[in-house]
């Protein structure tokens, strides 16, 4: 059922927001959940799992969890703590929420955009993306850009970094309460290596779940 998943978090049955979770062992018939020490007395026999699949999105299934294991050797990591392995059977699969490129996430996050003006030079642009999706980015400038253009801005996460280009689908001009206007973007990428979608969706994919622990 999961493709390429290897973190989770835990609710309870009614909703409420237990742990995340290492996933590991998803080629076997029952996979295996990494817990933190401090997180093991948080566990219920059934839970509700929200499952970051790289490749799928978010994939909520009603679990059951069997007797914990102390991990020793390669699986405990360098995190210097007890963690256990418990096994999990998936029971329910409850839905699969944003596939692909539908996930979107609000966002607020400065940004330097690389672009060209009309005598072909290259010029640089303060910008504030909004929203981000593996298929493009929302954001505003105090810059204008026609439809079309092409730019390209440096996109900074946890794993690493990476220059992604795009090109604009649509401007709007937009005045509020009488200060100077500024101008709403949506664009897509294009050239976009797989690496790199992967980077932006496992990306879109941890955002949401932060949103979702803090709900």
């Amino acid at each position: 059922m999961l493709r390429e998943c290897d973190k989770a978090c835990i609710y309870s049955l009614d909703g409420v927001f237990l742990a995340e979770v290492k996933v590991i062992d998803t080629d076997k018939e029952n996979l295996a959940l990494i817990f933190e020490e401090e997180d093991m007395d948080k566990v219920n026999t059934e839970s509700v799992i929200v499952f970051y699949d790289g490749i799928q999105g978010l994939v909520t299934c009603k679990c059951s969890l069997s007797a914990r294991v102390k991990v020793v050797g390669t699986e405990s990591g360098d995190i210097g703590r007890s963690i256990y392995k418990v096994p999990c059977r998936i029971d329910e699969l409850i839905g699969v929420e944003q596939r692909r490129r539908d996930l979107k996430v609000r966002v607020s996050l400065s940004s330097m955009l690389e672009t060209s003006d009309e005598k072909g030079n290259v010029i640089h642009l303060p910008a504030k993306i909004k929203d981000i999706s593996a298929g493009g980015i929302g954001f505003e400038s105090s810059e204008k850009l026609k439809e079309n253009q092409i730019f390209s801005f440096l996109f900074e996460t946890d794993a690493g970094d990476t220059r992604l280009k795009a090109s604009v689908l649509w401007v709007k001009e937009v005045a509020e309460n009488g200060a100077e206007p500024f101008y709403r973007y949506g664009s897509r990428y294009f050239d976009l290596s797989k690496y790199q979608e992967s980077m932006v969706r496992k990306y879109t994919f941890q955002e949401q779940l932060k949103r979702r622990k803090i709900q």
